[in-house]
């Protein structure tokens, strides 16, 4: 699996003790914001990563593509994500919506609050990004096509 990360001012604090997690973990990443910024505008760092994961996703690489992107609330990072064709981006609150979210929706990118998660739960979240599977049920095998 290839993961990207990446973070604007207000998720900077909340990725940089994720990826010490994800090293623990053995999970490979790629770090797209590995300095601090102040004052960046999350749209921008959205679409550093988008353009990393729709190359991949586009270029048809044996590997599942997925990014996590976090700003204060998650939100900002989302809209500038599902911009893009090809992406299908969530704001994770707790692991139940993200695991059905993957499910039912395939989503490919993770939005998390700097704000408002802890670390912890932060975790468990992109866990559950990286272990649940979509579903093969043709009705959302059918829904996710009509995404585009």
């Amino acid at each position: 699996m290839t993961l990207f990360l990446a973070a604007d001012h207000a998720g900077f604090k909340l990725k940089e003790k994720i990826r010490v997690l994800l090293a623990k973990q053995k999970v490979a990443f790629d770090d797209l914001t590995p300095k601090f910024k102040a004052d960046d505008d999350y749209p921008l760092v959205a679409n550093k990563l988008v353009q990393r994961t729709t190359y991949n996703v586009q270029r048809g690489t044996r590997y599942v593509v997925r990014g996590v992107l976090i700003c204060g609330s998650g939100v900002g990072v989302c809209i500038a994500a599902n911009r893009h064709k090809g992406i299908r981006a969530a704001v994770g609150e707790n692991e139940k919506e993200i695991k059905r979210a993957r499910e039912h929706n395939d989503i490919n990118v993770l939005c998390l609050s700097g704000w408002d998660l802890t670390t912890e739960k932060a975790l468990k979240i992109i866990n559950a990004f990286l272990k649940t599977k979509k579903s093969s049920s043709a009705r959302h095998l059918r829904r996710i096509k009509q995404l585009g």
